[in-house]
């Protein structure tokens, strides 16, 4: 047997971050891979301290799936109280999260039943309308000069691990991946959307789950400095974000502007129940191209009157 073997030694997640605010919430928004194991999939940064109007207080993270469901995160150092949880769950609802994540040191029973409670009804409910909540416990491991995090889940809903296996599984690794799964009478209308979309200053495309791609376009006040547009499916069917255009008020406070424009665009488009995305399967690239383009000239007048 080669190298030793070692004990952990349980240390204070102070030594490591020694604030919660200051150190380990900058600290997760840059590693949110370590969240992966937990049955979450791999996520992507949004927004750290993301503010809702009207709200005094603002979420730790904010972070997104890779097909696009946004995942709220509340971190708290010691126990869990009831305000963190509560405050949690305004924050999924307000920023039309599908999941909850708390990280503490410590969860209580109470919370832990209460979280199961709400995963039963999140699963009864459907991924799209319910909010999972995973209660996770932090702690921190030393082995020798080195650190290890450590998360511990303590409640989540199982339809969630399911779906996030999936994704996983059928992961693309590139867009021509995903043009070789379109049907084939997709391939060549998509091409020509991700043609237009290469060409288009700040624009770019992101694999998500196994039948989609995202089209993004620069938005420095997006989180990432990227906003996403649209998702492109191989059946032929098109998400639109309209979620993510009404929080970056290109469109004005109220998304009267925007909604006319979706109407006239996307007139076979379905609704979610939400609002926060619309699905259509009659859209074309020139259609496609007139949205991009309305939404990149708000973007570009943005930045001229900033």
């Amino acid at each position: 047997m080669q190298g030793q073997i070692v004990k952990p030694t349980p240390v204070d997640v102070r030594v490591l971050w020694p604030g919660e605010a200051a150190d380990f919430t900058p600290w997760l928004s840059e590693n949110l891979d370590w969240l992966e194991p937990l049955g979450i999939g791999p996520l992507e940064l949004v927004e750290t301290e993301a503010r809702l109007p009207g709200i005094g207080r603002s979420l730790d993270i904010l972070a997104q799936t890779a097909d696009g469901h946004r995942v709220a995160i509340e971190n708290q150092y010691a126990t869990v109280d009831h305000d963190h949880l509560t405050r949690g769950l305004a924050y999924a609802v307000g920023h039309q999260a599908t999941a909850l994540v708390v990280i503490a040191e410590h969860h209580r029973p109470e919370f832990v039943a209460v979280a199961d409670y709400l995963n039963q009804a999140s699963e009864a409910l459907g991924h799209e309308d319910g909010i999972a909540v995973f209660l996770v416990g932090l702690s921190v491991d030393g082995i020798g000069e080195s650190f290890v995090p450590r998360f511990e889940v303590l409640s989540r809903p199982n339809e969630w691990i399911a779906a996030a296996r999936r994704t996983e599984q059928g992961f693309l690794g590139s867009v021509e991946a995903f043009l070789e799964a379109c049907d084939d009478e997709m391939v060549e209308p998509w091409q020509r959307v991700l043609d237009d979309w290469r060409q288009r200053p700040g624009g770019s495309i992101g694999t998500q789950a196994k039948k989609s791609v995202a089209l993004y376009l620069r938005d420095p006040s997006a989180g990432d400095g990227r906003r996403a547009i649209l998702a492109l499916y191989v059946t032929g069917e098109v998400t639109v974000y309209r979620g993510y255009l009404v929080d970056s008020g290109l469109f004005g406070e109220e998304p009267a502007e925007l909604d006319a424009l979706i109407h006239e665009l996307f007139p076979h488009a379905r609704w979610g129940e939400k609002r926060y995305y619309l699905t259509d399967d009659q859209s074309t690239p020139e259609t496609l191209a007139r949205f991009a383009d309305e939404v990149q000239r708000r973007i570009d007048q943005r930045l001229r009157d900033s």
